[in-house]
């Protein structure tokens, strides 16, 4: 769903991220932060949509359920692509 999601959002989530995590989706405030509101409900900064859509899912090869969640988990913690990852796209 986040291909229909407004770009300039980003997504929140509760930690351990995994599949199951509690997620949602918020606006920056105009400071461009993360509410303390929703950081007191226990979410922590993931990504935002449009890095997630655009550098993240978006890609030569077509992505299954799972592997879009363990791409954007990995490039959420890591700030980088995960090596199957390259190697599906590269076509290894």
């Amino acid at each position: 769903m986040l291909e229909s999601s407004d770009e300039s959002l980003c997504i929140v989530a509760k930690r351990p991220w995994s599949s199951d995590s509690e997620a949602k989706l918020v606006a920056f405030t105009e400071e461009f932060r993360i509410s303390e509101e929703v950081l007191a409900n226990g979410y922590k900064y993931f990504l935002e949509v449009s890095v997630a859509v655009d550098d993240v899912l978006t890609g030569p090869v077509a992505l299954s359920a799972e592997q879009r969640v363990a791409a954007v988990i990995y490039y959420a913690e890591n700030d980088a692509y995960p090596e199957w990852l390259n190697e599906l796209w590269s076509g290894q």
